[in-house]
């Protein structure tokens, strides 16, 4: 059995959701020591492969000094890129690893070798046309060796993990993990089995178009929710405002369609309570983007609208209309979407044989 040392960030997104398949894997070819701490990591472990997950998020700057170091240490590295977009601002980290694992691609990698507005495409999207403008503007740095660009590997994204969600119960896993070590956190995770039939049965479509959107700090990121609380302001199909978390996870089990914009990524956990609950997934263009689990095929898994949302509103009225349509596409994204959790197994096994060797 492979030793392998996990260098993980511990907060909600790391410990129930990226972390998952390492705490329910039954995979007897590794065995995982958890951590929080480079300096041990640096000083005091004995393994040669090593895993970064969530890495320089918080704070938001890569430590390249220390990157050198384990570099120099270790005779493998991995980094689990965990952002929620298909943007990397975190790319001076590839020549100091193996292989990049990422929630999210851009289709396009050549992207990657241009610096990209407030670190998204969508940001850059609204910067060029919109001239949206952050007033804390940082400019991230581009892969200047396309070499590098072959160390990208597509991961999972975060419906791999705990739903449906409840605050409380994941702040105090998110306490004991940092008491206790990360993996304790699996202790306080609910893993719901997916019945696509189910989901769709129990939901009664109380509310047409569930939009609890709020905004984002950050203008660039932020500018598309403005524009689609704009087009929807005053329509009575749409369900806006704040809801508490539980109002929230009710409201999205019991309707037709559930409205998911972009946020600081353009994965987010509505996306997938929304297949859970039985509703259509309606969201902003994502042809773009490879990801994992794939509930984002436009007509079949997802109905997609433009990134001005122009088409959103009649969109919108057309899906709810049409009833046999919007139930095939919500009953074929439960499907992939189940087919995805039970494929998880066998997918974390071969990613962690690719770090092995």
């Amino acid at each position: 059995m492979i030793n392998i040392t996990v260098l993980t960030l511990v907060d909600r997104v790391s410990t129930f959701y990226s972390l998952t398949p390492f705490f329910t894997s039954k995979n007897k070819a590794a065995n995982f020591t958890y951590t929080t701490d480079s300096e041990w990591c640096l000083n005091k472990d004995k393994n040669t492969i090593l895993i970064l997950m969530r890495q320089f998020i918080k704070p938001d700057r890569v430590d390249l000094s220390l990157l050198e170091k384990l570099r120099n240490k270790y005779r493998r590295i991995a980094f689990f890129h965990d952002d929620a977009g298909g943007g990397i601002p975190r790319l001076e980290v590839l020549p100091f690893v193996d292989l990049f694992y990422s929630k999210a691609l851009f289709k396009d990698r050549t992207l990657y070798e241009r610096p990209l507005y407030g670190k998204e495409l969508y940001s850059d999207y609204y910067h060029t046309v919109y001239g949206v403008v952050d007033p804390d503007y940082r400019e991230r740095p581009a892969v200047k060796d396309a070499a590098q660009l072959d160390k990208l590997r597509l991961s999972w994204n975060i419906g791999i993990g705990d739903y449906p969600r409840h605050q409380l119960r994941q702040r105090a896993g998110v306490a004991a993990a940092r008491v206790f070590g990360p993996a304790t956190a699996r202790f306080f995770a609910l893993r719901k089995e997916l019945d696509p039939e189910a989901a769709v049965r129990d939901n009664k479509g109380l509310w047409p178009v569930h939009a609890r959107i709020g905004l984002i700090s950050r203008p660039s990121i932020s500018y598309q929710r403005s524009l689609i609380l704009d087009k929807i302001s005053g329509n009575p199909l749409f369900l806006t405002g704040y809801a508490s978390q539980s109002q929230f996870n009710k409201e999205t089990a019991h309707s037709k369609i559930v409205l998911s914009p972009f946020g600081w990524g353009e994965l987010c956990l509505r996306d997938f309570e929304t297949v859970r609950s039985g509703a259509l997934l309606l969201k902003p263009d994502m042809s773009h983007l490879e990801t994992w689990p794939n509930v984002f095929i436009p007509g079949e898994t997802y109905v997609p609208f433009d990134w001005d949302a122009k088409t959103l509103v009649e969109t919108a009225e057309t899906m709810l209309e049409a009833d046999q349509e919007r139930q095939r596409i919500v009953r074929n994204a439960a499907a992939a979407y189940k087919e995805a959790l039970d494929a998880m197994p066998e997918r974390f096994d071969s990613t962690i044989k690719e770090i092995i060797q």
